[in-house]
């Protein structure tokens, strides 16, 4: 005697390769609804102005001899800027934004110690890829490099 069909293996196997279709793109679509693309651009002719001003104020900063070191420090980051003697000690304007997370971006605007060193970064407890941008209180120079945290060594921004 034949088992009914609800009792076989093969039924309920063709039944779930679609059903497993469908519960996927549910959560395709899931995810898709409830986060943020960060990677998109609403102006890229803007963005591309952009891109072309920091490349002239990044110019500005290697021909002033501009030249800066990140290391790691106990309470987050230290920063060694080699500066003219005009600009030294200056307060500086420093931006990490994390390569594809908008919400974990950090700015800081810090001023220099008594050894001339610049610290910050002690809210920063993410790891991964980063993009630092080091800038005067009147933006005159840049210096920018990706960088990937956390920091083990000493890490030379020049702008390159």
């Amino acid at each position: 005697m034949q088992q009914v069909w609800y009792k076989q293996f093969w039924p309920w196997f063709l039944i779930a390769l679609p059903m497993a279709a469908v519960v996927a793109s549910l959560f395709t679509f899931y995810i898709a609804a409830t986060t943020n693309n960060d990677m998109v651009v609403e102006s890229y002719y803007k963005k591309g102005k952009a891109i072309n001003a920091d490349l002239s104020l990044i110019e500005k900063a290697e021909q002033l001899g501009i030249k800066a070191a990140v290391s790691p420090a106990n309470n987050g980051l230290v920063l060694d800027m080699v500066l003219p003697d005009s600009l030294k000690n200056q307060p500086l304007k420093i931006e990490l934004a994390h390569k594809t997370l908008a919400k974990n971006d950090r700015s800081y605007v810090v001023t220099a110690d008594a050894n001339g060193r610049y610290r910050f970064g002690d809210d920063l407890n993410e790891s991964g890829r980063w993009f630092i941008r080091i800038s005067p209180m009147d933006d005159s120079w840049r210096l920018q490099e990706e960088l990937k945290l956390p920091l083990y060594n000493a890490e030379e921004i020049d702008g390159k």
